[in-house]
């Protein structure tokens, strides 16, 4: 599998997906500090955004890593109004293998509506048309929400890393879910 590229914008019935640029630091970093707590519970990385410039230099750490083709990073945006809604991505993409993982996160006002489904589809459609063959998606067995996103898209069950993530000062499992391109 040649080494390409994923689209800068990828557009869906009801959300978009658009590369992260600076100009969305501000509102990246005013959504972590809204939703801190919250994203806090599952997840290592909020501790660490604690001002814009934490953001630019996630962002500039995200363009460097599309522009190795190691991942591509993405803002989820609503159609009807381009509100920012969270971020999805896909990382460590293996193009020998051609296998990579899907990561997102979406502000808690917008949980429950669709939006991530609608996110992850879009990725996954996308992901399998340049040529992955296996995706995968992991996420903290205390998160129900997450997980639910793998299990509604019929991605297969493939084990539990214990103690894998270490949140809040203590180590987490995570389930683990993929899905082949045979089966999309």
């Amino acid at each position: 599998m040649e080494k390409q590229f994923l689209s800068e914008l990828i557009v869906g019935e009801r959300i978009s997906l658009k590369r992260h640029t600076v100009d969305l630091a501000q509102k990246m970093f005013d959504y972590v500090v809204e939703d801190r707590e919250r994203l806090a519970q599952f997840l290592p990385w909020p501790k660490f955004i604690n001002t814009v410039q934490d953001e630019i230099d996630f962002i500039r750490k995200c363009g460097s890593d599309w522009d190795d083709f190691i991942g591509s990073y993405y803002g989820i945006y609503r159609n009807s109004d381009d509100e920012y809604m969270g971020n999805i991505s896909s990382f460590s993409h293996n193009w020998n293998h051609h296998n990579c993982e899907i990561g997102y996160w979406i502000l808690g006002k917008f949980e429950g509506q669709g939006y991530m489904s609608d996110a992850v589809k879009l990725m996954e459609k996308t992901l399998f048309e340049v040529g992955f063959n296996r995706i995968v998606i992991r996420f903290d067995t205390h998160n129900a929400k997450s997980g639910s996103i793998p299990k509604r898209l019929s991605y297969t069950y493939e084990g539990t890393l214990r103690k894998v993530m270490r949140v809040n000062n203590v180590f987490r499992d995570l389930e683990v879910y993929s899905k082949l391109h045979s089966e999309s």
